[in-house]
């Protein structure tokens, strides 16, 4: 029922997208234990939820970013290019039967969340950046690694936790370390609208429609919730909206 609000908060009709096809690709980008096969799970060692909940409670103590990044870069240290590669593999054939169109915008998108996502937690780790990393971690933190250990907990009861756990490592380092969105800006959704960017703040078609769905994101991320379509065109009629404004703005305040 959740999911189906979503559906038509986010203007799924008229956009080509058939419904049972739009559910799924939505619960897919929000539910983080929806069409979870575990295969991708079989090949190469697991993860205890023993460890999993010690790293939690580290996480939980970690006093800057820069300490929440060494935890992390420590946890995700533990898997390797395969398991990336297995994840990804894994959400393709979550997708498979997709429209090609949207499918192939969708898993660009998800290997940006995955593969550059680790890229850039081994780079930031080794080198650092401009980044404050000695700021103070975001009071969520606490409940998103408690969240953390609760799902890898109740997914251990059907099959190892391993890749979901890398998961949300991934997503922690870009939440809570860059300050960015889960999904990257320009993640499609079904219907059209995407996640994107306006003048230093990220919106999302669906950012306060999806804090009831279990072991979610949405709950911690930093994009705030659009208050008009995020459809790929906006952008171009919020600049010509900007230019307006600045033109209305010049000759109401124009003292010459």
């Amino acid at each position: 029922m959740i999911l189906e609000r979503i559906l038509r908060l986010i203007g799924r009709e008229g956009r080509n997208s058939s419904g049972a096809d739009s559910d799924d690709a939505c619960s897919l980008l929000i539910d983080t234990f929806a069409g979870d096969s575990g295969e991708e799970a079989e090949q190469g060692g697991t993860v205890s939820v023993e460890a999993i909940q010690a790293a939690c409670r580290r996480m939980q103590g970690a006093k800057t970013k820069e300490e929440l990044l060494r935890i992390i870069a420590g946890e995700v240290a533990a898997y390797d290019l395969h398991d990336l590669e297995r994840m990804n593999a894994g959400f393709e054939r979550k997708v498979a039967h997709l429209p090609e169109g949207y499918r192939d915008r969708l898993l660009a998108s998800v290997r940006e969340e995955i593969f550059s996502a680790h890229h850039r937690l081994i780079l930031l780790s080794r080198n650092g950046s401009g980044l404050e990393l000695d700021e103070p971690n975001d009071p969520a933190l606490g409940r998103y690694c408690a969240m953390v250990a609760e799902a890898c907990a109740a997914k251990s009861q059907e099959k190892d936790p391993k890749y979901l756990y890398l998961k949300y490592l991934l997503s922690g380092f870009t939440i809570f370390v860059l300050g960015e969105p889960a999904h990257p800006v320009g993640t499609p959704f079904p219907g059209g609208q995407i996640v994107d960017e306006w003048e230093g703040t990220y919106l999302c078609p669906v950012r306060d429609k999806a804090d009831d769905v279990a072991f979610a994101l949405c709950p911690f991320c930093p994009a705030v919730q659009s208050d008009e379509p995020t459809y790929p065109e906006m952008r171009a009629r919020r600049h010509e909206r900007r230019r307006r404004e600045s033109l209305a703005n010049y000759w109401t305040n124009y003292k010459g």
